[in-house]
C-alpha cells in the first residue's frame, strides 16, 4: 500500500516464480481473464489474496474493456503483429494495469477496515496520477481516494 520502497526505488518480486511446465500447451486458448489470473497467481499467494478473490478482482478489473479479447492481437503484415492495449474505459495503455491495482488497493483497504469498531479511524489511500501528455485528452492527471468501502 506504499507508493515507493523502503530505498526509494521500486518493488520487485523476490524472486521470478518458475511456469508451469505445460504452460505452453493449457496457457495458449486461455482468455485474458484466465491469462491474468494464471500469472498473477504465480506472484500474489493466496495467504495474501484468495484465489476467488483474485479471480474477481481480475474479472472486475477488466469487464470495462471494450473488447470482448480485451487486449487483441492483430496481425499487421506476415510476420508482424500489434497488441491493442487502447480498449480500456480511459483508452489509455495504463489501464491494463491500473484498473487491476486500482480494484486491489479496494480490495484491501475493505479487508483492513473490516474489523474496525465503531469511531475508530478508518484506513484510506489517496493516489495521485499523473501524465506526461503522451496519452491524448484522455490520459490527464487524475486524483483518487480509495476508503475501501465503497464502489470506485
Amino acid at each position: 500500500m506504499t507508493g515507493l520502497a523502503p530505498n526509494g526505488g521500486l518493488y520487485i518480486p523476490e524472486s521470478i516464480p518458475t511456469l508451469p511446465s505445460n504452460w505452453k500447451e493449457t496457457w495458449k486458448s486461455l482468455s485474458f481473464h484466465e491469462l491474468s489470473f494464471r500469472i498473477l497467481s504465480l506472484f500474489i499467494p493466496t495467504s495474501s489474496i484468495p484465489a476467488e478473490d483474485l479471480a474477481e478482482i481480475v474479472l472486475r478489473s477488466y469487464s470495462t474493456f471494450r473488447h470482448e479479447q480485451t487486449t487483441p492481437l492483430k496481425q499487421v503484415d506476415e510476420n508482424e503483429f500489434v497488441l491493442e492495449l487502447f480498449h480500456g474505459p480511459t483508452f489509455a495503455f495504463k489501464d491494463v494495469a491500473l484498473q487491476f491495482l486500482g480494484n486491489v488497493f479496494e480490495y484491501c483497504l475493505k479487508r483492513k477496515n473490516a474489523n474496525l469498531k465503531e469511531g475508530e479511524a478508518r484506513h484510506k489511500l489517496t493516489v495521485v496520477g499523473a501524465t506526461s501528455g503522451d496519452t491524448g485528452r484522455y490520459g490527464v492527471s487524475s486524483f483518487g481516494q480509495f476508503w475501501g468501502d465503497t464502489d470506485l
